[in-house]
């Protein structure tokens, strides 16, 4: 029984550091995809970031409320950026 009981706690540690795998995997995958979007929307144009003075944002008809949100954010990581260069 002793052998089962081995079995079953070797699957179980391996189960827990893919589960690990997994979820730092899924981190990464989220930070990536928010740099990516961030590049997106200051390329775009659609949010100009002036590095120290200001941010302006693309308001037409066609952004909607979550756009301007997004656009923000994207303002806001420029800044974040920014700041880590400066002495």
């Amino acid at each position: 029984m002793s052998g089962t009981n081995s079995y079953l706690f070797v699957v179980g540690v391996i189960f827990a550091a893919l589960a690990a795998s997994l979820s730092l995997l899924g981190l990464r995958t989220n930070a990536l995809e928010e740099a990516v979007s961030t590049q997106i929307h200051l390329s775009s144009g659609k949010a100009n970031y002036l590095p120290g003075a200001a941010c302006v944002i693309s308001t037409t008809a066609e952004q909607t409320p979550a756009d301007i949100i997004n656009y923000a954010r994207a303002c806001a990581k420029a800044h974040e950026d920014w700041l880590k260069e400066q002495p």
